[in-house]
């Protein structure tokens, strides 16, 4: 992977109000990682021909992020600008994804077009993410989802997986918590007396797509003391992830989630976790799909009681074992 972020913060002065350094990896096109050292902000851009169309560009701005076209002599400037540096770590995946993307076009129309694709895939996530900070559902909810992914950093035969795996919050809005080849896993996380799995709609345990599906469930209590906190999740986390690269992807992962480090003082509540069930969802797992519904019906939630599906309790280390296989 690229390192953008690195470029950015190794940016030294030239006498130049932007700073650019040229992304090699993507030798056919003219890529640059930039920094205005006026303002410190970043950005990113992609240099083309005059003869290259590029449309209208309003309709691709979204929160902390600009574009726009510069028209020089010889060429055009598309500038991709990051307006709030607290965003820094959901930035440099957003660029990665363009990167990642544009690496197999032929010409620069189709990496323009491309690029457009994804600003619009990203455009649709920004509207998503929470910036205002996470509800108390929200926050369980993330705290189930590093419970499991340092389940997985915690064994160094899947920690260059882990990260890769954390699926959440892809762009398509139905990916599964934690995907890996033809595996899905969904996580849920309860600090209920009686504790039950609450389903939020009919995508979450639909096999589609996955030739296996697991759910996992961490039941807790809620305590004063000596807990866990999506805080102490979210540093545990971070000190079982070894390069800075890793971390950086991180970090950017945490912010689609809508976790930002400056809402900390409002993340402290503290749980128990009393027990982990792990099911494997098979035809005989109660639940409702999408090819269940009738025509109209959508977004249905319910909630499944674990004495229904004590049968399909399984060990967590067969997920984990078919994890290995992979």
């Amino acid at each position: 992977m690229i390192n953008i972020k690195y470029i950015w913060e190794n940016h030294k002065p030239t006498g130049d109000i932007i700073i650019k350094t040229k992304i090699d990896e993507i030798k056919h096109l003219n890529c640059f990682a930039a920094t205005n050292y006026i303002t410190g902000q970043h950005l990113y851009i992609m240099s083309v021909s005059k003869k290259v169309a590029i449309p209208e560009l309003k309709n691709y701005r979204f929160k902390g992020v600009e574009i726009f076209t510069i028209d020089l002599e010889n060429n055009i400037e598309l500038n991709i600008y990051l307006l709030d540096n607290d965003l820094k770590d959901i930035f440099s995946l957003f660029i990665h994804n363009i990167l990642d993307d544009i690496e197999e076009s032929v010409t620069e129309s189709e990496a323009i077009s491309t690029t457009l694709n994804v600003v619009s895939k990203w455009k649709k996530l920004f509207d998503k993410i929470n910036f205002n900070g996470l509800t108390l559902e929200q926050q369980k909810g993330l705290i189930g989802e590093l419970l499991f992914l340092n389940y997985l950093l915690n064994n160094e035969k899947t920690s260059a997986n882990a990260l890769n795996a954390w699926t959440s919050a892809e762009h398509e809005f139905q990916a599964k918590d934690f995907t890996l080849g033809s595996i899905g896993i969904e996580i849920k996380f309860t600090s209920s007396m009686q504790p039950r799995i609450k389903i939020s709609n009919e995508r979450q345990l639909d096999t589609e797509n996955f030739s296996e599906l697991f759910l996992v469930l961490y039941s807790t209590e809620a305590v004063k003391d000596n807990g866990i906190s999506l805080n102490s999740i979210v540093e545990q986390t971070r000190q079982n992830i070894s390069t800075s690269e890793e971390l950086n992807f991180f970090n950017g992962k945490l912010q689609i989630n809508g976790y930002f480090d400056t809402d900390r003082e409002y993340y402290g509540k503290m749980y128990s976790l009393k027990r982990t069930f792990a099911f494997a969802v098979t035809s005989a797992f109660p639940k409702i799909v999408k090819s269940d519904l009738p025509l109209g019906v959508f977004d249905t939630s319910y909630s499944i009681e674990i004495s229904a599906v004590e049968n399909l309790i399984i060990n967590p280390e067969q997920i984990f074992s078919k994890w290995k296989k992979h």
